[in-house]
């Protein structure tokens, strides 16, 4: 099943009248009179810095100025969201936002250097992308059903790994760890490729890991995927079933991004950003995109409903947090 959309992924509107009436009240003001910077708070070649040059490119030809990443990792995103809290508000410096930096992070830390909803003007969500439940192929759970039987009757004989307490990848184990009910031990490693390692080795019994990343391992047999995470099944893997379909509707989770502006910026400037975003999102080539990474596009969540949203994320998290005991200095 090939899909381009997941979670709150809605309908497109019709955007050229209100498109015109931001623009050119943002024009009014000169902006933008000189090139916009992104600040993608994570290392350049994952999957976000890819989804942020894609959209930057798309921007820049819709804004008329050059739209620059910039990587700023480190502290899981928050590095590079504090810098753009604390950023002139004149709408050209924006975050590339992440269910880490603005769902999960003010749950783990205890000093979060910004404040998810006070510090920020959110735009529009993107994208929202899956994690896969894979085992080794050697494994004899066939399915996520199996491994949660097993557990049950033999509490904290199964493992499960992540790059590193308090990632996605710990999250969404401990979401059907959670939904389940079940006992299993979580076992962090300092980064995904090592703990994907024992996975395939044998080592770890599961892993809740994201789809580029097992992808390949999937595709040369060393992986068996159980379940993927969204509403929706996978082009990559069309026979995996999703949680809902394995009988685990709560544990649905889609890893999913936005765009932030800093808190404070003219209202004709993220109203003109939002809008934009909305066509570019809009756009066949982004369809195309979005196919290819299997990815969804979260159309219609901009300005008010993007923040509603991150507000139910937030509480989510919390949850789910509080659940893993996966609190961080």
């Amino acid at each position: 099943m090939r899909r381009s959309r997941r979670g709150l992924l809605g309908a497109a509107v019709a955007l050229a009248p209100a498109s015109a009436l931001a623009i050119a009240s943002a024009r009014a003001q000169a902006w933008p009179a000189r090139p916009i910077t992104i600040v993608v708070p994570f290392v350049p070649g994952g999957l976000p810095d890819s989804n942020a040059r894609f959209m930057a490119q798309r921007l820049a030809e819709r804004l008329g100025q050059p739209v620059v990443i910039e990587n700023r990792p480190g502290a899981g995103g928050n590095i590079g969201a504090e810098a753009v809290a604390r950023a002139r508000p004149d709408g050209y410096t924006l975050l590339f936002g992440t269910m880490g930096t603005h769902g999960s992070n003010p749950a783990l830390y205890r000093n979060l250097p910004y404040d998810a909803l006070k510090d920020f003007t959110p735009i529009h969500a993107l994208f929202a992308d899956n994690n896969i439940a894979v085992v080794g192929a050697s494994s004899p759970f066939r399915n996520l059903a199996d491994v949660a039987a097993f557990a049950r009757a033999n509490p904290g004989k199964l493992n499960f790994g992540s790059g590193g307490v308090g990632t996605g990848v710990h999250l969404a184990g401990a979401l059907f760890q959670k939904v389940s009910g079940i006992d299993i031990v979580h076992v962090p490693y300092r980064g995904t490729p090592a703990a994907l390692s024992d996975v395939v080795a044998g080592r770890l019994d599961l892993m809740f890991d994201y789809a580029v990343t097992s992808g390949p391992l999937i595709k040369d047999g060393r992986l068996r995927p159980l379940a993927v995470t969204g509403k929706q099944r996978l082009s990559l893997l069309p026979e995996t079933p999703t949680v809902a379909e394995a009988g685990f509707a709560e544990a649905e989770l889609d890893v999913w991004s936005g765009l932030f502006l800093p808190a404070g910026v003219p209202p004709a400037i993220s109203a003109t950003l939002a809008t934009v975003t909305a066509e570019v999102l809009a756009q066949p080539e982004t369809i195309r995109w979005a196919e290819r990474t299997d990815s969804g596009r979260m159309l219609g969540v901009s300005e008010e409903r993007f923040r509603r949203f991150i507000e139910s994320e937030l509480l989510r998290w919390r949850d789910i947090v509080e659940f893993a005991g996966a609190r961080l200095d």
